[in-house]
């Protein structure tokens, strides 16, 4: 049955979630740059304004303000109240770090990580039973598959198919699934009687094939127990009667 991987799970989790946020992020630079810090450098103003305003009448004396002065003053005062702390203004900085790191920085991860996903699911590879590898290189026959490399198989999940010509395809189980039954299968090829069929150094117990030996060997071992109760009844019985047979000879 030919075997065909798929882009992981975990893989298809982390794109989607790397889009999200880079959006959720974008959003709130825009939200910063077109709103609050225009709204934080009108408040800003207004204190200037009231506080000018202010301190001018004030500098009048009390006794020679005219009622409008009177009223404007009165209003200045109630204005002033507002504030329980001077409001500070934005930076041109602050504009900027809005604009280039969240709008634009993380703007552009939402379709950077969402074309990713989509290169992955474009990539695949399959191998035939008859040992043909189909990946993004082109398709390969079986004898054109001159070995495997290994050396960063157990560390990072990498695997590289060398194809006759000095093709290399490289193959990551991180991200995509059944990668390592496409990989035991050449490596069985390639290294006989080193590697299982999920491409683990025999032996090793997070392995299929260990864990399905040691349960059949589990499995075999209760059926012995209980057929060598029954045996050895039966055995008794043989002997017992083959003994008394020769007594009497």
């Amino acid at each position: 049955m030919p075997i065909e991987t798929k882009v992981q799970n975990r893989q298809t989790a982390q794109n989607f979630a790397y889009a999200v946020i880079c959006l959720a992020l974008a959003i709130w630079g825009w939200y910063d740059f077109a709103v609050r810090y225009p709204a934080q450098d009108a408040l800003h103003n207004e204190y200037q304004t009231v506080k000018s305003k202010r301190e001018e009448l004030r500098k009048v004396d009390p006794a020679l303000l005219t009622a409008e002065q009177r009223v404007a003053l009165e209003a200045a005062d109630t204005a002033f109240a507002r504030f329980s702390e001077v409001p500070s203004p934005r930076s041109a900085f602050d504009y900027q770090i809005q604009i280039w790191v969240y709008m634009v920085g993380c703007g552009v991860g939402v379709p950077w990580f969402l074309f990713t996903q989509i290169g992955l699911m474009r990539r695949k590879y399959r191998l035939d039973d008859d040992g043909t590898l189909h990946a993004p290189e082109g398709t390969f026959a079986s004898e054109q598959i001159v070995g495997l490399d290994l050396s960063k198989w157990m560390s990072k999940a990498i695997a590289t198919v060398e194809v006759e010509g000095g093709t290399r395809i490289k193959m990551d189980d991180y991200k995509f699934r059944f990668t390592e039954d496409i990989v035991g299968v050449l490596a069985q090829r390639f290294y006989p009687g080193e590697w299982t069929s999920d491409a683990r150094p025999i032996g090793d117990p997070k392995s299929r094939d260990t864990k399905k030996a040691a349960a059949e060997g589990a499995d075999g071992g209760s059926s012995s127990d209980a057929n060598g109760g029954r045996d050895h009844d039966h055995d008794g019985d043989g002997d017992g009667g083959g003994d008394g047979g020769g007594d009497g000879d």
